[in-house]
């Protein structure tokens, strides 16, 4: 009888510690996990923000750079898209040439709508414009990044936060 006592006490023994080393191992599968979904999200935002970049790292002309400027600066108050749009093609008229105009405004438009902060474009597009416009033109793009930052009504915070990078990079 102890006999069988011994066998049951080393058969309980083997269960309690296989099954502590199933725990171990599902432990160890948890981390493993964790650390691959942690890994794959940085991947993903990392992939985000490069698409997120792309449309405007591919502009080259000042001019197209402005219009997106403006328009992303714009959507900050929706509701006065329509005014802003008219503010801003009516400014860029004789900058851009007429039958362009409308090409360029959308391409502006598509390119904006994926930037998440207005300050973006500004530091991307700040060496473009250092390189390409006189002092004189970057002051009439301050210009009318402000008008465009009034159309209905006061400048949001975000727009003076965009205004205030604007000057600091364009005129210091």
């Amino acid at each position: 009888m102890p006999f069988v006592g011994l066998i049951l006490m080393a058969a309980a023994g083997a269960a309690i510690w296989w099954w502590r080393l199933k725990m171990l191992n599902e432990v160890g599968n948890e981390v493993i996990d964790s650390v691959e979904r942690i890994r794959s999200a940085y991947k993903r935002r990392k992939h985000r923000k490069a698409a997120e970049a792309a449309p405007l790292t591919a502009i080259k002309d000042p001019a197209i750079a402005a219009v997106t400027f403006f328009l992303i600066l714009a959507e900050d108050k929706p509701t006065h898209m329509p005014e802003a749009r008219a503010l801003v093609k009516s400014r860029m008229n004789g900058i851009i040439a007429e039958r362009d105009l409308d090409e360029v405004m959308i391409f502006a438009e598509w390119a904006g709508n994926r930037v998440v902060s207005l300050e973006d474009p500004v530091r991307r597009f700040r060496d473009l414009w250092l390189n390409a416009l006189d002092f004189d033109e970057r002051r009439q793009l301050i210009g009318i990044a402000e008008d465009v930052a009034r159309v209905g009504g006061e400048p949001t915070a975000e727009q003076n936060n965009a205004l205030q990078a604007l000057k600091r990079a364009l005129l210091n």
